[in-house]
């Protein structure tokens, strides 16, 4: 997963758990970020999201950052905000999903949830020859040393953090919708 990726993820998590929690949202007369559907998506950007980026930003930085700024140059401080400002595109999402569902529109979250999955499957297909590779930033620049994509430990990373990154999100949306019926 590269940093686009999850952005877009982090968006679309945030308009799906917007909309499974849509008769809080709905019926509540609080403001949408103080509902428990907030709490829970929250919760989930701290303790999935977030970490999933922190693994591949630190194990394989220059590849999750497509290779286009030197890890080794980002002072952590503007790393940290970073990963702020990717949850704050997830609840971006939730804000927008739940605006869009208190104004009769459940559609349109939707859409944009779609909308924000195609373009987290669609930045690895564009990019394709620049992830098949992983290496460093310099290595990357001086067409040396790469090692394939599938031969590396990168490849069992992404398939596990990708796992994780289903099941927990599964879980929230599942969680918030069946908390919804009640």
């Amino acid at each position: 997963m590269t940093l686009p990726t999850v952005v877009a993820l982090a968006f679309m998590v945030g308009a799906l758990a917007a909309l499974a929690g849509r008769a809080e949202i709905k019926l509540s007369p609080r403001h949408p970020l103080l509902t428990r559907s907030f709490a829970a998506f929250v919760i989930f950007s701290i303790c999935v999201l977030v970490p999933i980026s922190v693994y591949f930003y630190v194990f394989h930085g220059d590849w999750f950052l497509l290779y286009l700024i030197d890890v080794r140059e980002i002072p952590s401080a503007i790393a940290l905000v970073a990963f702020v400002l990717e949850v704050l595109v997830g609840v971006l999402g939730f804000a927008l999903g739940a605006t869009l569902l208190r104004t009769q529109r459940e559609g349109l979250v939707g859409a944009a949830a779609a909308i924000a999955l195609a373009l987290a499957v669609l930045i690895p297909v564009l990019l394709r020859d620049r992830l098949s590779h992983v290496g460093s930033y310099a290595q990357w620049n001086g067409g040396f040393g790469l090692v394939d994509f599938t031969a590396g430990p990168i490849f069992l990373g992404t398939i596990l953090m990708s796992v994780a990154f289903l099941a927990a999100s599964g879980f929230l949306v599942g969680r918030l919708w069946v908390g919804e019926r009640r």
